[in-house]
């Protein structure tokens, strides 16, 4: 998937519709079991959250980041604005990075569709939808929310969370609010 993706570095200037055209083609190998299942992994590894977040965690979660994958397969808006290159390049070998770390934990590749729906979607919002990689509305703990502000998105922990080898915040728009 990852070299599909940098291809695109070969190209003067990448268009978000070339993007989505990659994008498209992973996404429709993604069914709908796929999704049913990285959502209970998703539920199984929060099981230890506190109630009162639990509820958000499916409002915001499930709805707006695993149900992504079926909107890309559908989206059929014309994006012409260009992605800026140098910052989709990084983000690409990050998110490669990762998934090569990730696949060192799963070596039966458990959560091979996973990893894969969790990328596609970080991939989608932030280059093409250019959204906050967490919902507007996503709840942290101390009832902090990510928010929009005059068009600007901020984030309530992104700041601590830009170094974390796990995290994809460092290549999330949304700023430090």
């Amino acid at each position: 998937m990852f070299k599909d993706f940098k291809k695109l570095k070969s190209k003067e200037i990448i268009y978000k519709n070339d993007l989505l055209d990659a994008l498209k083609k992973y996404a429709k190998n993604i069914s709908i079991f796929d999704i049913m299942s990285s959502t209970s992994n998703f539920r199984d590894a929060c099981k230890y959250v506190r109630d009162e977040y639990k509820g958000h965690f499916d409002d915001i979660y499930i709805k707006n980041f695993y149900m992504k994958v079926a909107e890309i397969g559908i989206d059929d808006k014309e994006y012409n604005e260009k992605i800026h290159k140098k910052k989709y390049l990084k983000a690409i070998d990050f998110f490669s990075n990762q998934d090569e770390n990730r696949e060192e934990e799963d070596p039966e590749n458990e959560f091979k569709k996973q990893r894969q729906i969790y990328y596609l979607i970080c991939i989608y919002t932030t280059f093409i939808l250019e959204e906050p990689i967490h919902a507007v509305g996503s709840i942290f703990p101390g009832h902090t929310k990510v928010r929009e502000d005059n068009g600007k998105f901020y984030c309530p922990v992104k700041a601590n969370n830009t170094t974390n080898p796990k995290a994809v915040c460092r290549f999330c728009l949304a700023h430090q609010g």
